[in-house]
């Protein structure tokens, strides 16, 4: 794995949130989510160098060669004029916004499959979702396997957007409202212990996850911390750093 490594500038800060879930339950509550969250944007923006999407910003996204799904346009043209004013933004898939193209590209995002590796000033951190890593959760793995596979897709496409973007939400339980359980729960710790393994064999300050929806600070060693940046669903919490210390923080 490349290490990525990012100096934040005097001043500039790191922030790291996800598990939005746009489109739960419906649009009404999505629609006051999403605004919550372009306010959230535009506050933290005086002093934001790297901006750290977790994951499941959407609660489906499926991009077909021509067209996106219409909602959010105005979350996603927030992001493109923060882009322009110099911040960057890193778009880590989840498991309910992996089927991407190159739309978020295009608008300056970068944009991951799979954890990766940052020196963010003199700290090495490890940024990803949280699905499918560590042992277990093998229906959920195996799913992953149909959802990733490349024919799967190019068959979806053959469906006409009016139809197959509609069909997605519906198979994606967008109508249903998430909260915590114990399976999320299970989640946390599940990322948890594949963080401990991990650094095991990896020099590793600070881990960040989304994906569990459980807000989450852990010590796991001496000098070494598990963050999760919890759900934006039932509040709106996030992960600021100076590039030296860490913290949980609300909007």
């Amino acid at each position: 794995m490349k290490l990525i490594n990012l100096q934040l500038k005097k001043k500039n800060k790191a922030y790291f949130a996800g598990d939005f879930h746009l489109g739960r339950p419906n649009k009404e509550s999505s629609s006051n989510r999403e605004k919550k969250i372009i306010s959230w944007l535009n506050n933290i923006s005086k002093d934001a160098q790297e901006v750290f999407l977790m994951g499941d910003v959407f609660d489906f996204w499926f991009e077909y060669r021509n067209v996106i799904p219409k909602e959010n346009l105005r979350f996603l043209s927030t992001i493109s004029r923060l882009i322009d004013q110099g911040v960057n933004f890193h778009y880590f898939l989840g498991n309910r916004d992996m089927w991407v193209l190159n739309y978020f590209q295009e608008l300056g995002i970068k944009v991951y499959n799979k954890p990766q590796k940052f020196l963010l000033n003199k700290k090495n951190i490890l940024v990803g979702h949280g699905d499918g890593i560590g042992k277990g959760d093998l229906g959920f793995k195996f799913l992953k396997l149909i959802f990733k596979n490349k024919i799967c897709q190019f068959l979806f496409r053959w469906i006409h957007p009016d139809i197959g973007i509609p069909l997605g939400k519906f198979l994606s339980g967008s109508k249903k409202m998430m909260n915590i359980s114990e399976n999320a729960k299970k989640n946390d710790k599940r990322i948890i212990d594949y963080c401990i393994e991990y650094r095991k064999e990896n020099n590793i300050d600070v881990f960040v996850f989304g994906h569990s929806h459980v807000r989450t600070k852990k010590k796991l060693s001496e000098g070494c911390y598990y963050f999760n940046c919890g759900e934006w669903m039932t509040g709106s919490p996030y992960l600021e750093s100076d590039g030296k210390n860490f913290e949980l923080k609300s909007s």
